[in-house]
């Protein structure tokens, strides 16, 4: 490249050969003062630096953005594995819930099923990678049929006032303050629960009905001979078949939990079979009775009295 520019800028006179076919071309470069020929030099390796610089230029920026790229596409798969990991991670939450004389039968993920009584609500959660916990929570009634897990407990409304812990078996429970209450059909429960020393629990067996008196903070527990009419709420009748007024009034009241006042109820040899309605109304449910058995019977809050 010097010795090209040393030609153009010769300061001696050149002779240019003579031949029949040379032609004479001008030397304007030769015939430039020095002080030109020094601004011509200099504005051509300027722009020769200028090309240079904006060629590096060019190729830094094809570096930046080449650079750039990479970590954004670094950043990109960073952020999609995150965002899938959160999804496997993420908690989802199901809940169910029931109107007024609504049942619902539910499926849980485990294999277990919970029949929701009106005016109930049953909630569970659950991940993506690890699925259900096999805990519950309840406000209301259901009725629940529990798979059996030996390595894994199946929790109803941990850490509260009443709190249900199982592995396998099937139990009605209410959650619906200021009543707390469950009646075991099959297998065997531990029911925990606050009394005025703190938490502590208590194993329940077939056929009991435990209730939590909340004002004392004890259990109380009775027997029930035929447990399953307890569960007649799931197809909103009673069914009947040559009952008396108390076998009936003992089912009645356990379902609405009411109290009969302390009295005999009169002897009768009034036996009922066939259905007993049954809706969210008590009142209802009373004056059916009234008709069915020809007594008249009085509901003052949750007290039944029989005239």
């Amino acid at each position: 490249m010097t010795n090209g520019y040393s030609n153009l800028f010769d300061d001696e006179e050149k002779e240019i050969p003579a031949g029949p076919n040379s032609s004479f071309e001008p030397d304007f470069v030769g015939q430039m003062e020095k002080e030109e020929q020094q601004a011509l030099r200099k504005k051509i390796l300027g722009e020769i630096k200028s090309g240079i610089i904006k060629h590096e230029q060019k190729t830094k920026r094809r570096i930046k953005v080449l650079h750039y790229s990479k970590v954004a596409a670094c950043i990109l798969i960073l952020f999609s594995l995150s965002l899938g990991l959160w999804q496997a991670l993420d908690l989802k939450e199901k809940k169910y819930q029931t109107g007024a004389n609504e049942t619902l039968l539910i499926e849980l993920p485990d294999g277990s099923t919970a029949f929701l009584n009106s005016n109930s609500v049953l909630t569970y959660s659950y991940y993506w990678v690890t699925g259900f916990n096999r805990k519950v929570e309840l406000t209301g009634e259901a009725y629940f049929s529990i798979a059996k897990d030996e390595d894994q407990r199946f929790v109803i409304n941990e850490g509260e006032v009443m709190e249900v812990e199982v592995f396998g078996t099937e139990f009605n429970f209410k959650n619906q303050h200021p009543i707390h209450k469950l009646t075991l059909l099959e297998g065997s429960v531990k029911l925990g629960y606050q009394n005025e020393e703190g938490n502590t629990n208590r194993m329940v067996t077939p056929g009991e009905t435990i209730k939590l008196n909340l004002e004392s903070h004890q259990l109380e527990t009775k027997t029930v001979t035929e447990p399953r009419k307890l569960l007649a709420w799931q197809e909103r009748k009673l069914k009947m078949k040559n009952e008396s007024l108390e076998d009936v009034l003992s089912i009645v009241t356990e379902l609405y939990d009411l109290e009969l006042i302390d009295q005999k109820i009169p002897p009768t040899n009034h036996l009922i079979s066939g259905s007993l309605p049954l809706t969210d109304n008590p009142n209802e449910v009373i004056e059916n009775m009234e008709v069915l058995f020809g007594t008249k019977m009085q509901l003052e809050q949750n007290l039944i009295r029989v005239q």
